[in-house]
């Protein structure tokens, strides 16, 4: 009996420290995604007709990271990579937990059985992904900046991995970049490109056939020219 009672105290404490570190990480996230979201307050940067904000990292692969403590950052898909993804597509982000490397895999994106990979901006835990992605696939795709958001990263050497993504000036020529060698994918592909008032249209992904998405998703998001 005592054997009993002893084992039943124990699992009483590890069930209350379940409930305490999960409402810590709880109330961690939402203070987190209040100090991002505020992100979108700032005028946004137009280049190539994508939207840009200022006061994020870019990743080459069309990630963003936003840096809310010092330890801490929420990481996202930025306008092109939304676009290109587009409307009705499904994101899959690695469970809380898992330990990502720069320029690791970290998400799958799905769409009509297609899949391509997202990979990570900044390294380190995550420690929380975005509920909304499963009750709202498409949040993503309408928000892709604020409540669209994919997961929260924990790490020490967050300000050196950020150090190597891309800002201010660097990213507008970037992004130039980007939209001439996409148009200049899509003129390859299609003999024109994909516009509608003379910019590229809202929802990409949806025009493009599955073998033309998967190519171009993976050369564009995936970083990989297969």
């Amino acid at each position: 009996m005592v054997v009993i009672l002893v084992a039943l105290t124990f699992l009483a404490f590890v069930a209350v420290d379940y409930v305490r570190e999960r409402r810590r990480r709880m109330a961690l996230l939402l203070d987190g995604e209040a100090q991002h979201t505020s992100i979108e307050e700032n005028e946004p940067v137009w280049v190539g007709g994508f939207k840009l904000l200022d006061g994020l990292s870019y990743h080459p692969g069309h990630l963003w990271a936003h840096r809310v403590a010092p330890d801490r950052a929420f990481v996202g898909i930025d306008d092109f990579g939304r676009r290109l993804i587009g409307a009705g597509a499904r994101v899959r982000v690695e469970p809380m937990g898992t330990v990502v490397a720069p320029g690791d895999p970290v998400a799958t994106v799905t769409r009509n059985g297609t899949t391509t990979t997202l990979r990570a901006p900044v390294g380190g835990e995550i420690v929380g992904v975005n509920p909304r992605l499963k009750r709202d696939p498409d949040i993503e795709f309408r928000d892709s900046y604020g409540l669209g958001w994919l997961y929260q990263v924990s790490s020490t050497k967050l300000g050196k991995d950020l150090s190597n993504l891309l800002n201010g000036t660097l990213v507008r020529r970037w992004m130039e970049d980007t939209r001439d060698r996409f148009q200049h994918q899509l003129m390859t592909a299609h003999g024109s490109v994909i516009q509608d008032g003379g910019g590229l249209i809202e929802d990409i992904g949806s025009s493009l056939a599955g073998d033309e998405w998967r190519s171009l998703t993976r050369e564009f998001l995936s970083l990989d020219s297969e």
